[in-house]
């Protein structure tokens, strides 16, 4: 055991460094290219070797990243549901109005940041139940969660009325989905980060302010 340590050469470590980083930039590449061709083409349209072409590798090479289009497709959404889930877990308990205002804000940033993926998505999810009910639905129930344990404890502390939280929370994620639907389809213009803040206020606002307790009660 102790020989077997005493021959690994101290640049084997930073070789291997190297070699998943290489691998690493091609895996995004071929990625970032099917993205743009899901978005184009379809999914279903889309090829592994107009994939490789875009990539500009082999459609040899492209398997030895990947087994094929879905599989690509899976790590794409695989690296978002990540980026979603980093989200939702840092804003932790949402304690008070402006913690929602940042999921909501945030998640509009990742929705702009990645618009071709998120089109690709949503029509995959709407044929594959694997797609809709392992990424969409998960995720959205995990966010739904969180935002109806918020209105719950403000009920129970006096802040708002008695409403039901579960539809309060879907009404503010029915309104995210109306606001970014247009840009989606690209009849609306891409709006910028201040744009994006301002309409995660004014639809937490719409929604809060309409079950705040108020004062003639």
């Amino acid at each position: 055991m102790i020989d077997g340590l005493m021959s690994v050469k101290p640049g084997d470590n930073t070789l291997r460094a190297r070699r998943q980083r290489r691998i690493e930039r091609r895996r995004q590449e071929i990625m970032a290219s099917a993205v743009h061709l899901f978005a184009v083409k379809g999914y279903i349209n889309t090829t592994t070797k107009e994939i490789a072409e875009a990539a500009d590798v082999a459609e040899g090479t492209l398997y030895n990243y990947f087994a094929g289009k879905r599989e690509i497709l899976l790590a794409v959404i695989s690296e978002t549901q990540s980026a979603i889930e980093r989200v939702l877990s840092s804003s932790g308990a949402l304690q008070q109005r402006s913690d929602i205002v940042e999921v909501v804000a945030t998640l509009y940033d990742l929705v702009v940041s990645r618009l071709a993926f998120v089109r690709t998505l949503l029509t995959e999810a709407w044929l594959d139940n694997l797609i809709l009910q392992d990424f969409v639905i998960e995720r959205t129930r995990q966010l739904d969660q969180q935002i109806q344990n918020f209105i719950r404890e403000r009920i129970t502390a006096g802040a708002y009325r008695t409403v039901e939280p579960a539809l309060v929370s879907r009404m503010l994620m029915g309104m995210f989905a109306a606001a970014v639907i247009p840009v989606l389809r690209g009849i609306a213009p891409l709006p910028t980060a201040e744009e994006r803040h301002m309409l995660a206020e004014e639809l937490v606002d719409l929604i809060l302010d309409g079950i705040r307790v108020r004062s003639d009660s």
